[in-house]
């Protein structure tokens, strides 16, 4: 009996896994995508929706309370996460979008060297799944950038529930077509578990960058049940969401515990912007502002780091910090210290969080979006929020601080009172060392969601959107989308799809605008006025394959849908729409913000072709 007893400890100890005494640790960053400020549990401010799992990163290691991202939406917040470096530096100012030049490749800066690259060449598996919205052809994929595999999509958002929604935005293993993925949010979760159980015996970085919690808000029955005592859907749904990915998270940590690597696995979390609160509930708890903005709201965010045995637990840091520290950060627990001809702006958090550093790791942090712009500097914030877009005709061109907001965070955290009055020194201060950053950058590469060279929204030229016809894909900010207010228009498009489901071309949101689309088959279009809904919807289904589509509102209010030439519906709405959308103009979907009874962004299920809105 103890003969058998020894041998069955013996074999035991040979099925752990093996580490040498130099084994490099793990690295796992996860970064959540849309996800306020006020969601965790563990922020203090949410009591509804349960997050014992990402909470737990925190629990055991340290949150930064003024942890901060550079961009305050998707795509510039990941290009400055996977380089060290403020995205400016190299153009990736905003979202994909129009070049300014016509030949400009658009995508993350091939000049730049990615944390996949710098921990491949460390001797480091590397793994990346999940959203991308870096660039979607072949030389931006994630295997062009130094990650071993990809398990995920390349654009900005995918439906969690349909993996063939979007055709020109597929969910890809590697470079291959994945038909059936299942739930997203599961699925990345266990493809990166998978990773790493693969890739146990020896050194590992993963990038886990959720599509969670951003739009489209579709749950599975298991979380829509969870949350059955919400009686808003919105915010049951955003909560079903949520809670999916904080069961993600545990899958993943789970892995990591049932194969003995806590110890040996630095794990980060952050999300990428600040919440978009209108759209999907997500809330910023007390900060000013939303995603796209560079108030607290949009550009403070969750942040933890844990690292058992190695940095201390259950730690909460006020010091600002910033997701470009992440990359000098990770690579420093790997025994890789930055090099001076990098370029970093990120610093190595780690001596600050073991205690070793006790000043502060920035001496400032900067932001620019288009003519948004801020500096917090100690508890001194100097901001200009999206009201500076508006006031100089949209987000193209150059900022500046004059007639920016000064605040302190310390006694301020909501940006309330402005001080710049009070101390006019102070101001100068910031705007100096603001401008003197500013001088640095380059111009964008490409403008957000635009047409280059567009014009003030007041020129007589600006009265439309560029004439040009559009496709899947394009949109245009709100400053830039036809000037529909008391104005009769038509839309007309040509679309091609197998099974015609999802939006053709949407303006607006559910205050203002219209969206024509396929309801149970049929062309409809939806025209919101002052929140009121009207839907006129044709007789006939929409057949399969290509089809000229065109709905037209005529200056009585009168709607008449076509397909091919002919008329195949008639209504009437009470009036024309009468003030401008505050959403842009989106072709193959409706962003964020839906106009019609649908959930956005409501890809339209096959491919759009030669739109265009022509006011009358």
């Amino acid at each position: 009996m103890k003969r058998n007893a020894l041998y069955a400890g013996f074999f035991a100890i040979l099925s752990l896994p093996v580490f040498s005494a130099d084994r490099k640790p793990n690295v796992l960053l996860i970064v959540a995508d849309d996800l306020g400020y006020g969601e965790l549990g563990i922020q203090g401010y949410n009591k509804d929706i349960p997050t014992p799992n990402i909470d737990s990163i925190a629990s055991n290691g340290t949150r930064f309370t003024s942890g901060y991202v550079s961009g305050p939406y998707c795509s510039p917040t990941r290009a400055a996460l996977l380089t060290g470096k403020y995205q400016q530096r190299f153009g990736h100012e905003f979202n994909p979008g129009p070049p300014v030049a016509g030949n400009e490749p658009i995508g993350l800066s091939l000049a730049e060297t990615t944390i996949g690259d710098r921990f491949r060449k460390a001797g480091y598996a590397t793994g990346w799944f999940g959203k991308s919205h870096l660039g979607n052809t072949p030389e931006y994929h994630p295997l062009s950038r130094g990650f071993d595999e990809f398990y995920g999509f390349l654009g900005g958002a995918h439906s969690y529930v349909n993996a063939g929604a979007e055709s020109n935005n597929p969910v890809l293993r590697g470079r291959e077509i994945v038909k059936d993925p299942g739930y997203l949010t599961e699925a990345f979760a266990r493809e990166a578990s998978a990773f790493i159980e693969r890739k146990k015996d020896e050194p590992w970085f993963v990038y886990l960058p959720f599509n969670a919690v951003h739009a489209p808000l579709e749950v599975t029955e298991k979380y829509e049940k969870r949350f059955s005592s919400i009686t808003d859907t919105k915010r049951r749904h955003f909560a079903g969401l949520l809670s999916s990915l904080d069961d993600a998270v545990g899958s993943v940590l789970g892995k990591i515990r049932e194969l003995k690597l806590e110890e040996d696995t630095l794990v980060i979390f952050i999300a990428d912007n600040g919440g978009p609160t209108a759209q999907t509930t997500s809330s910023n708890g007390p900060l000013r502002g939303f995603k796209s903005q560079t108030y607290e709201g949009g550009v403070r965010v969750p942040f933890a780091i844990q690292w058992k045995g190695k940095l201390p637990a259950a730690k909460v840091d006020d010091r600002p910090v910033i997701q470009i520290d992440l990359l000098p950060t990770a690579l420093a627990a790997a025994g890789v210290e930055a090099e001076a001809d990098w370029k970093l702006d990120g610093v190595n958090l780690l001596p600050y969080i073991r205690g070793e550093k006790t000043e502060a790791p920035h001496d400032a942090l900067y932001w620019r979006f288009g003519q948004q712009l801020a500096i917090r500097k100690g508890d001194w914030k100097l901001v200009k929020g999206p009201e500076a877009n508006a006031a100089r005709g949209g987000t193209a061109g150059k900022a500046s601080t004059a007639g920016a907001q000064l605040y302190n965070l310390a006694d301020d955290i909501g940006e309330v009172n402005d001080l710049a009055s009070k101390n006019p020194e102070k101001f100068k201060e910031l705007a100096a060392q603001w401008d003197a950053w500013n001088a640095q950058l380059v111009d964008p590469k490409w403008l957000p969601n635009r047409r280059a060279g567009a014009r003030n929204r007041n020129s007589a030229e600006n009265s439309a959107a560029p004439a040009s016809k559009w496709k899947s894909g394009d949109s245009f900010e709100d400053d830039q989308a036809p000037q529909i207010a008391s104005r009769a228009f038509t839309i007309s498009a040509r679309v091609d799809a197998a099974a015609p489901s999802g939006v053709i071309l949407s303006q607006g949101g559910p205050q203002q605008g219209y969206s024509l689309h396929v309801k149970d088959g049929k062309l409809a279009l939806s025209v919101r006025v002052a929140k009121q809904l009207s839907t006129v919807v044709s007789t006939e289904v929409l057949p399969a394959g290509s089809h000229q589509v065109e709905a037209g509102i005529a200056p009585d209010g009168g709607v008449t849908l076509k397909v091919d030439g002919k008329t195949t519906g008639e209504g009437k709405l009470a009036s024309l729409i009468q003030k401008q959308p505050g959403e842009g103009l989106h072709v193959g979907n409706d962003g964020d913000a839906a106009v019609g009874e649908y959930t956005a962004p409501a890809n339209f299920s096959g491919s759009v072709a030669e739109a265009s809105v022509t006011l009358q």
